[in-house]
């Protein structure tokens, strides 16, 4: 009995990670400074929690596989000529709860948003959610539960608060982590159609 009790102990326990997914202590997780605009995370069902410092992240990965699996679990069709912008709301948190947005203005900061993207270069928008509850938007827009994961597992490997987004080009990725302005979303997308 001991022995099983030390092993579902040893299975449990959270692991705590540096900006740079370097595994450090709980103790130096807490004792970590965070600045304006840094924050820490956790995922739950993975047990791990990590410092973020940099808000943004780019790569590389199979576009034309990822937009076809979207296109098939979504039932939709997407242009791949053309970048695909993914806003992504994880569920109501303190971040994306409170304020006094209502459903007309987040419905039109939304719309403005498209139109600035589109001006620079045509893209395919996507909302995307986890949990839709507290989603104001949810009868406005075409929103649609996350398929399988695919986007959070992909993308959001943490739970970050507010809402995030992605940018899917021709084989390339960038992505930010929280609430973020409409210049941060231009210049994004802007970079990755370089």
């Amino acid at each position: 009995m001991l022995l099983l009790s030390k092993i579902s102990f040893g299975f449990s326990q959270k692991k705590y990670f540096d900006d740079e997914n370097k595994e450090i202590t709980e103790i130096e997780f807490n004792k970590t400074k965070i600045k304006q605009g840094q924050f820490k995370v956790c995922n739950d069902s993975l047990q791990k929690c990590k410092v973020v410092l940099n808000r943004s992240a780019e790569g590389t990965i199979d576009s034309e596989l990822l937009i076809n699996d979207l296109e098939r679990h979504l039932q939709l069709k997407l242009d791949k000529e053309i970048p695909t912008v993914i806003i992504f709301y994880p569920g109501k948190d303190r971040c994306n709860s409170s304020g006094t947005a209502t459903v007309e203005s987040q419905y039109k900061a939304y719309k403005n948003r498209e139109q600035l993207l589109d001006r620079f270069k045509m893209s395919n928008h996507l909302y995307i959610y986890k949990d839709s509850k507290n989603l104001k938007t949810i009868h406005k827009l075409n929103w649609y539960k996350d398929p399988q994961n695919i986007i959070e597992n992909t993308f959001f490997e943490y739970r970050y608060p507010c809402n995030s987004y992605v940018i899917i080009y021709n084989n390339k990725y960038r992505s930010y982590f929280r609430e973020f302005t409409q210049q941060q979303i231009l210049n994004d997308q802007a970079e990755i159609i370089k």
